[in-house]
């Protein structure tokens, strides 16, 4: 008898390599103490593809799969919520949120006409409106759009002051950073960072990054104010191109590193996945057409190490900040990397995970950012 979606899911969302997998059932899933990872992934049946919300209790090597209408790009928890996840879909239309408790999507939404979200939100400063990049699908400029977080209707819109923005992240004093990663033929528009302040509407600072073949995708700015920048080459039909690492100590100077040229001409495609470690300041990398995992010093603005990896994608770190978490390979599989020795620990690798989406977050660690007070409730 064939198997069917749902019993296949059911016993895909209970297969782990661990051989303690067994007594581990019985815990709490969804503890706040354990490292528990949310990516997005897919899982193929036969003929099918499923798209799936990938949750891994790293602690108790266990995991849970919950179906969604797209592959999720960016996650964000709501903050009134830590059992309510929202997804977004790169570059489209759709949006949903996700109930992790009952394992379901409980709402989808889209953007508005002839807009399409990049795959990265926030929510604002009292967690009652969510603020999600978007560009026009014709004329490619950004506008940061200001929605409800139970109607999802469009409360605001204000311009990104750019073409194509992608990331973003709210600072705890409303200043909003976003990626402009488009360039326009005339040259009016280049690849930018934008801050604005969302009191006032005004632009902050706008940084341009001295490699002008860069986009400046995605990127990070610690509790002290470091910024990490990770690129991808403008011309992306060109395969063999470099993508691009660029570091700022608090206010200093921005430097896209350029040494040691052996790594720098190593590292083509995409520069995707950034966690800072700022007790080591150190920032960590992925580099998946590379195949390449990067480590750079912030304060020295040089590499530490780097190291081959199959197709590392989304990177995150455990709560106690000991180790780097890493998703990678074809067939997607987690491990753990020393943040002082930074070696893989090869006892803590989990597979197959099905966490095949770009990004990687820590649900656990997430939650001390957003309710530090209110972790358990």
């Amino acid at each position: 008898m064939p198997m069917n979606r749902r019993h296949f899911l059911k016993a895909m969302s209970a297969s782990l390599i661990s051989s303690s997998l067994a007594s581990c059932t019985h815990k709490k899933f969804f503890n706040p103490d354990e490292d528990i990872l949310l990516s997005g992934g897919h899982m193929d049946d036969e003929n099918d593809r499923q798209n799936v919300l990938t949750i891994i209790n790293l602690t108790q090597q266990e995991k849970r799969l919950i179906e969604t209408p797209f592959l999720a790009h960016g996650m964000v928890i709501d903050p009134n919520n830590k059992y309510r996840i929202f997804c977004f879909e790169k570059n489209a239309g759709n949006a949903c949120t996700i109930d992790l408790q009952t394992q379901s999507v409980t709402a989808t939404f889209n953007s508005e006409t002839n807009q399409l979200f990049s795959g990265h939100a926030c929510f604002s400063q009292d967690g009652k409106q969510l603020i999600c990049i978007e560009s026009n699908s014709e004329n490619y400029q950004g506008s940061i759009s200001i929605r409800d977080r139970e109607t999802f209707e469009l409360i605001h819109q204000l311009p990104t002051l750019g073409l194509t923005p992608h990331d973003c992240q709210l600072t705890k004093d409303n200043i909003l950073t976003v990626s402009n990663t488009g360039r326009s033929e005339s040259g009016f528009h280049q690849p930018s960072l934008v801050s604005i302040n969302l009191n006032t509407e005004k632009l902050v600072e706008r940084i341009k990054l001295d490699k002008q073949s860069l986009n400046c995708g995605h990127f990070n700015i610690s509790n002290n104010n470091d910024l990490v920048i990770a690129s991808a080459p403008i011309d992306s039909s060109n395969k063999s191109l470099s993508g691009g690492v660029s570091l700022r100590r608090q206010d200093g100077m921005l430097t896209t590193m350029t040494e040691p040229e052996l790594v720098i001409k190593r590292m083509t495609g995409e520069a995707l996945g950034i966690e800072i470690n700022q007790q080591q300041q150190i920032a960590a990398i992925t580099h998946p057409q590379a195949n390449l995992l990067t480590f750079w010093s912030i304060q020295d603005q040089k590499i530490i190490k780097a190291f081959g990896i199959e197709k590392p994608r989304g990177i995150s770190q455990t709560l106690d900040k000991k180790y780097f978490i890493v998703s990678y390979g074809e067939k997607p599989a987690m491990a753990k990397i020393s943040s002082t020795e930074l070696e893989p620990q090869a006892d803590s690798i989990v597979q197959p995970t099905l966490a095949s989406g770009e990004h990687l977050i820590n649900w656990s660690k997430s939650l001390r950012e957003i309710m530090p007070t209110r972790v358990y409730d």
